[in-house]
């Protein structure tokens, strides 16, 4: 039956064939009044374009993916860093926090591996619950917590209707402060009461239910068809408060000092070049040319950094990456660099690493070490992928990008490339070098 053709269908067979479409797009079984809406538009006689349209521009589809710049526009290069992000690097401490549990008995009881983990991963932190009523007494005898809280926000039975929610309902809750709030609900409603809630940093699964930045936003994993016990509710819930856990940990025997010893051992290289200003290491590669920030503009950075700072700069890389750059040597001396490319053991380029004053790479295993081991660490990513999924972690990291409609765009080599390297080539020499100027004086005034 054709498109065109389905008013003639009945209301059932129009709803069957809504949800049919919603599911694989909000990543869940689309509530009553959405399947509705679309519903109506089948049983019209919508066509493709119109159904595609409206499920493209759906809210909570939206925020399943992330949005890309408009096309057109102008890239401009970047500091990457926000406010989440310095809350991953640095690991603040949690004193004060909310976990929402609203739901029915046998979520709750679904949910009692995933409470455990937060209460192990905040030991010292006052816990305060937001449950259902018919959960308080259940919730109270488990220890968990400090403070249990009620809100009736469901029907007691998933067949009645839910009351209506007004931020009053929440009582001083609203106008207290948390460090940490936590939706342990892996659909996407009750998140609409971040939107009333005092928190620094909210972290839940992914959802348009509120209009708050969230810290931490898994994507809820699609489970409409899912066969798989991955996606039980208990281990979904678990997933998430672990990594709200290990979002706010730092095991400092893998970060800077320990780790350098680690990485870097007794391994020493020859520095006999550095003058009375800083050291800076550069790795100007990476296992893909796609993301790497172009060749010679290392070069001239490094010729800036060293007429300006009076700096030591020093190109590192193993034998096969001296050897895609002709006379690489001759290069970097013309520059007024120093070149170790091909020169070093692992360990002894680690060992440089350590002892630098800043770092600047594209995004490569060196870039990372250098992060992990807090130096300063000035990344240059590329569009290849999503810089959330690949961010360096440690004390003192600065990421640089550039905006680009296209990315992520997944390309494994420049070939494929028909954006001329846009999101690359908008990271210009002279906005990275005021960036490295600034993390050379922040260490100086340290």
């Amino acid at each position: 039956m054709r498109w065109f053709e389905w008013s003639t269908w009945s209301k059932t067979a129009a709803r069957q064939v809504a949800k049919s479409l919603l599911g694989p797009f909000l990543g869940r079984n689309p509530d009553p009044r959405t399947l509705d809406y679309y519903a109506s538009l089948i049983s019209k006689g919508a066509g493709v374009a119109k159904i595609a349209r409206e499920l493209s521009q759906n809210q909570e589809h939206k925020s399943q993916f992330s949005a890309r710049a408009p096309r057109g526009a102008e890239a401009r290069a970047a500091v990457w860093n926000d406010a989440r992000y310095e809350a991953f690097l640095n690991a603040p401490k949690i004193r004060d926090a909310l976990i929402v549990k609203l739901d029915h008995i046998g979520d709750f009881l679904l949910a009692l591996d995933a409470l455990d983990a937060l209460r192990k991963g905040f030991p010292e932190a006052r816990l305060t619950l937001l449950c259902a009523p018919w959960n308080a007494a259940l919730a109270r005898s488990l220890g968990i917590f400090d403070r249990v809280e009620t809100l009736d926000f469901f029907a007691p039975t998933a067949e009645g209707e839910s009351p209506a929610f007004a931020r009053e309902r929440l009582g001083d809750l609203a106008d207290l402060s948390f460090d940490l709030a936590v939706d342990l609900r892996v659909e996407a409603d009750t998140r609409a009461l971040f939107d009333h809630i005092q928190a620094t940093h909210k972290c839940g699964y992914a959802s348009d239910a509120c209009r708050s930045t969230l810290t931490l936003s898994p994507p809820r994993p699609n489970v409409i068809f899912s066969d798989s016990l991955a996606a039980n509710q208990r281990l979904l819930m678990l997933g998430l408060a672990r990594s709200v856990v290990d979002f706010f940990h730092r095991d400092e025997t893998r970060y800077g000092e320990a780790l350098r010893l680690s990485l870097a051992g007794s391994s020493e290289a020859d520095l006999s070049f550095r003058g009375r200003g800083p050291l800076i290491a550069m790795h100007p590669f990476s296992g893909r040319s796609i993301k790497n920030w172009p060749f010679e503009n290392f070069l001239r950075l490094g010729a800036g950094l060293t007429r300006e700072l009076e700096a030591s700069v020093v190109l590192l890389g193993t034998r096969k990456e001296a050897e895609s750059v002709p006379d690489i040597a001759a290069l970097c001396q013309s520059a007024g660099l120093h070149s170790l490319v091909g020169a070093t053991s692992l360990a002894q380029a680690f060992s440089i690493i350590a002892k630098s004053d800043l770092f600047i790479g594209n995004d490569s295993g060196l870039t990372h070490a250098a992060a992990r081991m807090d130096i300063a660490t000035l990344a240059l990513y590329s569009g290849v992928a999503p810089i959330e999924s690949w961010a360096p972690s440690g004390k003192s990291v600065t990421i640089l990008h550039a905006p680009v409609a296209c990315a992520p765009c997944y390309l494994p080599t420049l070939e494929g490339c028909e954006a001329e390297h846009a999101c690359v080539r908008a990271i210009d020499v002279d906005f990275v070098r005021a960036t490295a100027r600034r993390l050379i004086e922040r260490r100086s005034l340290s």
